[in-house]
């Protein structure tokens, strides 16, 4: 009787899991299901990965603008976050017993389920104060430089619109600080305690132990954070809306840009099939992006 249950047990929780994980297979499938054929029948993947959206009426057409926009703003907002997550996982970490880690910890816990649109809101007013200020700073700086360097300066040093993509950058930031904060600090916690007593007393400062020495029993847990982090915000559309708005167009990162993630939000609404088609194939390539970035994760813990 003992044994049947046990059969039993392990049979529904198998059932469980393969029920869990059902939903994942089944958008995986659907979305690359739909969008390669609808990449291929749009042009081919170079051009739909370099030409302008389409309009209603063309027959082709891509998502350039868009990729180049989530692919800057994903990167500027990745090294942002992990630099100043970073620290602030090791301090939570490695100094969890004082007070101000304790309140840091929480502040990271509340920012994790923080809405994401939210941020963007709290960015999108950050810079209605600070842009005024920061132009006139800039534009000397860009002209000096376009002077200097050429006119493509100017595609990413400029007098910032009310919209950009440093201000998405940054939103993406915000968003991916706790991811890293908390990974790194579960991370330096687990460290043995003799590893850490080692690390102190073979490094002579307390900066060098922490940074250097328990850093690497570490590394591949930091590495797993940082690209954890990148997976999450490289899809982000809610913050978005706010900072970077979206544009259809080669254009500076200094004016209004475009994210691969805005143009499926826009086009799935459209009623026109060549853009419906276009957003399939967008959420092809943006799934491909964040499912290599899981498996490059996976690979670094395995190493």
């Amino acid at each position: 009787m003992r044994r049947l249950v046990n059969i039993l047990g392990l049979l529904l929780f198998t059932a469980l899991g393969f029920l869990a994980v059902t939903p994942l297979f089944l958008i995986v499938f659907d979305v690359f299901g739909r969008g390669i054929p609808a990449i291929i029948r749009l042009g081919g993947f170079w051009e739909f990965l370099t030409s302008l959206p389409p309009d209603p009426y063309s027959e082709k057409g891509g998502i350039g603008p868009l990729l180049v926009g989530t692919l800057y703003m994903t990167a500027l907002g990745a090294v942002t976050g992990f630099i100043i997550g970073f620290p602030v996982g090791v301090y939570i970490g490695e100094f969890r017993k004082e007070f101000f880690a304790k309140v840091a910890r929480a502040s990271v816990n509340v920012l994790v389920e923080f809405p994401t649109i939210t941020i963007g809101l709290f960015v999108y007013a950050i810079f209605l104060l600070v842009t005024k200020d920061l132009n006139s700073v800039l534009v000397p700086i860009s002209d000096w430089l376009s002077g200097a360097l050429g006119d493509w300066v100017k595609q990413f040093i400029g007098p910032l619109s009310g919209f950009n993509a440093y201000a998405g950058a940054l939103a993406l930031a915000i968003i991916m600080i706790p991811y890293v904060a908390l990974i790194t600090a579960s991370a330096y916690a687990s460290i043995d305690q003799n590893i850490r007593e080692a690390a102190y007393s073979t490094s002579g400062r307390e900066f060098f132990a922490v940074f250097v020495v328990l850093r690497k029993a570490v590394s591949r847990a930091v590495l797993t954070a940082a690209l954890l982090g990148t997976a999450k915000i490289a899809g982000e559309t809610a913050p978005l809306l706010f900072t970077a708005f979206g544009n259809y167009y080669y254009a500076p990162f200094t004016q209004p840009t475009g994210a691969v993630s805005l143009w499926i939000w826009y086009a799935a609404q459209t009623p026109y099939d060549v853009q419906i088609a276009s957003a399939y194939g967008a959420a092809a390539v943006l799934l491909l992006i964040v499912l290599g970035l899981f498996i490059v994760a996976k690979l670094a813990t395995r190493q």
